[in-house]
């Protein structure tokens, strides 16, 4: 699996996505649900959420298992707390928390941090955050209405 998979997941829901965001509820808590089902569905793939960080009260997103590696996953999706290019800053705060994630038993393991956003602030900042990060270390792709980028950390 690798970041390409993780937006591509997450696109090909789009138009679902947007009808969730189309009903001006808070849709994150909608998110997270969503995307552990579509990971579910992935073949050879476990997915588990809220998993503890180690020494911390805080919990990692997504945590996902395949035959070929581990991934830990934080979700930030655009909403009214964090609308615009605000979603940036807290992508950058998921970065810095992810990166003390682990499972301490020594197996390698990709963390991600993914960002969905739909308003043109949003998707604007998504997209120009990827220039600011060493090469290959983010992607950004967009769909109907909404723009997803994957953060390797």
């Amino acid at each position: 699996m690798n970041n390409t998979d993780i937006s591509n997941t997450i696109l090909h829901d789009a138009a679902r996505i947007t009808s969730a965001i189309e009903t001006g509820a808070a849709w994150e808590l909608w998110a997270q649900v969503e995307l552990h089902i579509l990971f579910r569905q992935l073949p050879g793939v476990s997915v588990a959420r809220e998993l503890p960080y180690p020494a911390s009260n805080q919990t990692l997103d997504f945590g996902l298992a395949e035959q070929a590696g581990r991934y830990a996953i934080e979700l930030k999706v655009e909403s009214a707390t964090n609308a615009g290019t605000a979603l940036i800053h807290a992508v950058e705060t998921d970065i810095t928390k992810i990166a003390a994630y682990g499972t301490g038993d020594g197996v390698p393991l990709t963390r991600w941090v993914v960002a969905v956003g739909y308003s043109d602030a949003a998707k604007g900042a998504l997209a120009a955050f990827v220039a600011t990060r060493p090469a290959g270390s983010a992607i950004y792709n967009a769909q109907n209405l909404i723009g997803v980028l994957v953060a390797t950390v």
